[in-house]
């Protein structure tokens, strides 16, 4: 007697895309496929190349850029910069925010303040700014700072506003003064909230970097923005927007890393 194994041919398994590397396939598909569009309708002259450049003649524009030292000292004044302006409006963001959100009568006091920052247009104190600090970095910075300082001020309030309570009044039974609250319970409790603040806070300080050096700096990519565009230098002009894009993109994805780090990290409180 004999036995016959039948053998199901299994279909072949698809590969799947990982869903993390989603939002890098979608978005960056669609930019590539805007990319070739884009150089075919220069190509097929649909559209005027001194108008609306290229992406052929960015990426040369960018590569005569990084030969020429200009793209690296341009990228290392904006980022100087930039660290400057965002970690004071950290420092001063986290303190005051943690203040707000601790005691109301601070609240109380510098709320009408920080929202009456937050609805001004920051680039009708330039003038002032100018006057205060001069052309050049200095007014870079303090723009970079009132930029970002904001976000960070209203997350970190509210940061510890979300405390639970059950923590505050624990410690609290177990002897812990004030200072110890705030640094061993209330801080660490509002630490993923506040990495929210700084990430919102330095997607804006990049902003302030960049209208800064448009309007009064003296080196930077904010700077080569002005300067090119002043000689009409189109492809120039969208080189330097698109090492902006890059940066800021960068530092959104360094900054949400950050921020899934202190989210699991809040879930691992008693």
């Amino acid at each position: 007697m004999t036995t016959t194994v039948s053998t199901a041919v299994r279909p072949p398994t698809r590969r799947r895309v990982p869903e993390k590397a989603m939002p890098i396939v979608l978005g960056g598909g669609f930019l590539v496929l805007v990319a070739i569009l884009w150089q075919i309708a220069v190509w097929a002259g649909l559209v005027n190349p001194f108008l609306t450049s290229s992406p052929v003649l960015i990426a040369g524009s960018l590569g005569d850029q990084i030969g020429s030292g200009l793209l690296l000292r341009s990228l290392g004044t904006s980022a100087l910069e930039l660290v400057i302006g965002f970690a004071m409006a950290a420092v001063v963001g986290v303190v005051m925010g943690l203040l707000m959100g601790r005691y109301r009568y601070v609240d109380y006091v510098v709320e009408p303040y920080v929202w009456l920052l937050y609805s001004a247009p920051i680039i009708a104190l330039f003038p002032l700014l100018v006057l205060m600090f001069g052309l050049g970095s200095p007014t870079v910075v303090a723009i970079t700072f009132l930029m970002s300082v904001i976000p960070v001020i209203v997350n970190s309030a509210q940061g510890v506003r979300n405390v639970d309570p059950k923590l505050i009044r624990t410690a609290v039974s177990f002897g812990a003064g004030e200072t110890a609250l705030l640094r061993k319970v209330i801080l660490p409790a509002s630490v993923p909230t506040v990495m929210a603040g700084l990430r919102l806070g330095v997607g804006r300080g990049l902003v302030g970097v960049v209208v800064g050096e448009f309007f009064a700096g003296d080196g930077g990519i904010g700077y080569n923005i002005s300067f090119f565009a002043g000689h009409l230098g189109t492809t120039e002009v969208l080189a330097s927007v698109f090492v902006v894009i890059v940066a800021g993109v960068l530092l959104n994805v360094g900054a949400r890393k950050l921020e899934s780090l202190a989210d699991s990290w809040r879930t691992e409180l008693p």
